[in-house]
């Protein structure tokens, strides 16, 4: 452990193939051994190591803030941290910085950009498996849907039948509504060949077609801690 964390100075994340190696050198011979090992120090906090796809896995992170950081140079507030006009304008990238900040959808190019082109990859495993992303793939379009970043309000009413998910008896939870979209248009996707319905998203609102014909609308109401399901007829 003492030899991963000295390289804390200078280094974020160590591949895991680097971590099998300084196992190796104090004793620490099997890949079943090295595995308890790190699951140990995941648990404890030391270090995280998330093993729910290859690429989590492949990635060791010795300096947990650097992931944060990370996360925060997407989602962020465009008003109070903003990004830097003048170079995404040279790289052309103006519109994907639009698209981003309007639609709450990122290209790959931009999240290259936004993560330096250093560990895309593991980024956009963290944020799908996390529910912070999805994939947008309608109509021939494909960005990644980030729904935290959705800022404008649905003003009216859905119509259907429809359901309550209640939470006035203690409190609805910061970002569910947002993780909630994510996944239902993660569904969507499966359907991606079969000309789904391109989902109509708000801040506090969601219609979308979860397969073909089956159209759902979401609503968060902050006030009365509930989230409404409507299906329609």
């Amino acid at each position: 452990l003492d030899k991963m964390l000295i390289r804390r100075q200078n280094e974020s994340f160590l591949s895991l193939s680097r971590v099998r190696a300084i196992a190796q050198d104090i004793g620490l011979k099997s890949e079943t051994e090295q595995d308890e090992a790190l699951s140990l120090f995941h648990e404890r906090g030391v270090l995280i190591h998330l093993t729910s796809t290859e690429t989590l896995k492949n990635t060791v992170v010795i300096k947990p803030q650097w992931m944060i950081d990370g996360l925060c140079k997407v989602i962020r507030d465009e008003n109070l941290h903003q990004f830097d006009t003048g170079d995404i304008e040279k790289r052309g990238l103006k519109k994907d910085l639009s698209l981003l900040f309007h639609e709450a959808l990122a290209t790959r190019d931009f999240l290259e950009y936004t993560w330096d082109n250093e560990q895309v990859d593991f980024f956009i495993d963290l944020m799908r498996r996390t529910l912070l992303l999805s994939e947008w793939n309608f109509k021939g379009e494909k960005y990644f849907l980030i729904p935290s970043l959705l800022r404008k309000k649905f003003q009216s009413h859905a119509n259907g039948v429809k359901c309550f998910f209640d939470f006035s008896d203690s409190f609805l939870p910061i970002g569910l509504f947002p993780r909630l979209l994510c996944l239902c248009v993660g569904f969507s996707n499966k359907f991606k060949h079969k000309a789904t319905r391109r989902p109509e998203l708000y801040k506090n609102f969601g219609t979308v077609e979860l397969s073909p014909g089956s159209i759902i609308h979401l609503q968060e109401e902050i006030v009365s801690q509930r989230i409404i399901l409507f299906a329609e007829n």
